[in-house]
């Protein structure tokens, strides 16, 4: 679950880990998106995809558990400690164990089946949900044991989960990534939609309705995933076989040869605090004034709603717009619509300024996400996504701590302005890398990758293989 953010995070999110959004239907999303875009002759389709619509399905079972259980948690954190200081605790404990667990899982993802690890995953998150639910209605619920549970979730989360995104090079050949990822950012949208005010009204039924809720999606996912029969380990490494330390040194030593992925991660890292800590702050905000959750909820709904706008306009602006431009230009946006987030004095207002960050997010993950998935090796790719995920979100963990003791301390306003500046930071950063500048639009990016030296031989391998075999 992805309690402290209560909407999509904005940018190089591992959608197994943190799509919430938080920590993100196999018919119903492959026809609303583009259909593969190019698609290069034997290729199938996305729509026509078994393997992919099996990923996709379980996905979106986890997805809907996720959404509802994400934005309730932080509501049941505060109806059980009546704190925003004390919930801001259990989403830092969550926090440290999704960055405890990222590294590992990147290896784990490297080095077993893939299939297996996310069934595992599955399994364990019901579970947790399952104790989530016997310990609320048990009534031994206090913050101690909500930030336990919560933050073993989130480590089992990133441990396990990091697999299940380091799978799609393995089904989708290198044209049909970014259609890939706007379908997966659309699928969030649309479960975003109607998650906030579901999860609002379970939460009028008790309070352990959301975590059962995502329980149950949990399981769903397991049985899609038993539908995938391709073979998912990650393609044999040239050379020998590293060991579990050294592989992970191999792939730290590699990410950090590649100066522009560390720049984007470095943008992000202050622009997921920035983001994902003002809606928080404005989620507690609104709780702490007695507003129903419900009504919170249809403030998420706008937010996904403008998300699901994104993902439709994603690829074509990921086709037709410099990447450079685009991500640069997105983040300014985000940066400018925290900033008017203090100013603005009704959740009409509020609303609007969560529909102008959402309605982009989708075109920067599609045009990040998809460039690196493109370049990076398929015996790297669970390292590369945890590593990447570790910089970009290992400032996350902050968002809720500094939302709950913000509020009990400096005051609404002081809080909103710290997550603003932060913000603007991180746009600073995007604006002044020559290296981001110069990324060319998705038809370009590999002989953009090959002259920058980002592209071996091993990057190639042999997309799409699982989803053949």
């Amino acid at each position: 679950m992805n309690a402290p953010t209560p909407a999509p995070t904005p940018a190089l999110a591992d959608p197994s880990v943190a799509a919430s959004a938080a920590d993100l239907a196999p018919a119903s999303a492959a026809a609303s998106a583009p259909d593969s875009g190019p698609t290069p002759d034997g290729a199938l389709p996305l729509r026509r995809n078994r393997e992919y619509l099996a990923w996709l399905s379980g996905d979106l079972a986890l997805g809907i558990g996720a959404g509802v259980g994400g934005f309730a948690f932080p509501l049941v954190a505060f109806a059980v400690t009546g704190s925003a200081a004390a919930t801001g605790v259990v989403g830092l404990v969550q926090g440290v164990g999704l960055l405890a667990g990222m590294l590992p899982g990147g290896v784990l993802a490297d080095r077993f089946d893939r299939r297996r690890l996310r069934l595992l995953a599955g399994m364990l998150g019901a579970l947790a949900q399952l104790v989530l639910v016997a310990v609320l209605l048990a009534g031994w619920a206090d913050v101690t044991v909500l930030a336990v549970i919560a933050g073993l979730d989130r480590f089992r989360g990133a441990l396990l989960g990091t697999a299940s995104g380091a799978m799609l090079k393995q089904l989708v050949t290198p044209e049909q990534l970014p259609a890939a990822v706007s379908v997966d950012e659309g699928r969030t949208a649309a479960v975003q939609l109607g998650a906030g005010p579901l999860g609002g009204a379970l939460l009028g039924v008790g309070l352990a309705v959301p975590a059962l809720v995502q329980a149950v999606g949990s399981l769903v996912g397991v049985v899609c995933t038993l539908f995938m029969r391709g073979n998912y380990r990650a393609l044999p490494e040239h050379g020998p076989r590293l060991g579990a330390l050294a592989s992970l040194r191999e792939g730290i030593s590699w990410l950090l040869g590649q100066r522009l992925r560390v720049q984007i991660a470095a943008c992000a890292t202050l622009v997921n605090l920035a983001v994902n800590g003002a809606l928080l702050t404005i989620t507690l905000m609104l709780a702490a004034d007695g507003v129903p959750a419900a009504r919170i909820g249809l403030l998420m709904t706008t937010l996904a709603a403008a998300v699901l706008v994104g993902a439709f306009l994603a690829p074509g602006l990921v086709a037709a717009v410099p990447t450079g431009v685009l991500v640069i230009v997105e983040f300014c946006v985000l940066a400018l619509a925290v900033a008017a987030m203090p100013l603005m004095p009704s959740l009409w207002g509020i609303g609007a300024l969560a529909a102008l960050i959402g309605v982009g997010i989708p075109a920067i993950n599609a045009a990040v996400m998809g460039y690196f998935m493109n370049i990076t090796p398929d015996a790297m790719q669970g390292r590369a996504q945890t590593m990447t995920g570790l910089i970009s979100l290992g400032l996350m963990p902050l968002a809720p701590a500094i939302a709950g003791f913000g509020l009990e301390t400096l005051g609404r306003s002081t809080t909103l302005g710290i997550f603003a500046a932060l913000c603007a930071a991180g746009a600073l950063v995007g604006l002044l890398s020559r290296s981001l500048r110069q990324v060319p639009s998705s038809g370009r990016w590999e002989e953009h990758a090959r002259a920058a030296g980002w592209v071996t031989a091993a990057a190639e391998g042999t997309p799409g293989a699982a989803a053949a075999s």
